[in-house]
């Protein structure tokens, strides 16, 4: 399974510009309360199944 080197979000939910650099096959993702941890997470999972439109709606209805 290939695993994320770096990952660059532009414009998804709450999160504008965010650039995650020097990934490695472990990430723990920390940060208080809407700080946009979850959308980093939602914004993968659309990334690893763009054709699925069901990841779509879920992601829209959250």
């Amino acid at each position: 399974m290939k695993h994320l080197d770096n990952l660059t979000i532009h414009r998804f939910r709450g999160l504008r510009d965010l650039n995650l650099q020097d990934l490695g096959q472990i990430n723990i993702l920390v940060g208080g309360n809407n700080s946009g941890k979850t959308s980093v997470l939602e914004a993968i999972s659309t990334y690893c199944r763009p054709l699925d439109p069901l990841e779509w709606l879920n992601t829209s209805w959250r």
